[in-house]
């Protein structure tokens, strides 16, 4: 049994911890990982690529089949919010009028109950959202 203890009791100076801690020169610390993360994040990043944009939510106003109306429609949203992105689309048959560039399903929410005075029908719809126009 003192065996034993003794041999518990010696195993922690022969065992290391991995270090997955980055430092710079003057010992700060950069990053913390564990193994494989970095692999994991560049896999992320090529698919993001490969997508062209990144998973986001719109708004979709209104889909008509006659070009004048969603125009119409387009420069009223625009004269109301100019802060907005506006984005028009044609899908055969319809064109359809989609705003904004959002992140999450609960930001394009909020902008939704904003606009809801002026657009009751809008609703918000997933989109892949292209890199250039996140930064908008």
């Amino acid at each position: 049994m003192k065996k034993f203890i003794l041999f518990l009791s010696i195993i922690p100076f022969f065992v290391n911890a991995q270090n997955d801690t980055t430092f710079s020169s003057n010992s700060e610390v950069i990053s913390i990982n564990e193994n494989g993360i970095d692999a994991l994040i560049e896999k992320y990043e090529h698919i993001l690529k490969a997508k062209n944009g990144v998973d986001g939510w719109r708004i979709q106003l209104k889909f008509k089949a006659k070009e004048s109306e969603i125009l119409k429609l387009k420069l009223k949203f625009i004269r109301l919010y100019p802060e907005i992105p506006v984005l028009l689309e044609y899908e055969e048959p319809y064109y359809r009028i989609r705003v904004g560039n959002f992140r999450s399903k609960l930001e394009a929410l909020k902008i939704k109950h904003h606009i809801r005075k002026h657009f009751p029908n809008a609703y918000p719809v997933p989109e892949i959202i292209n890199f250039s126009q996140l930064n908008q």
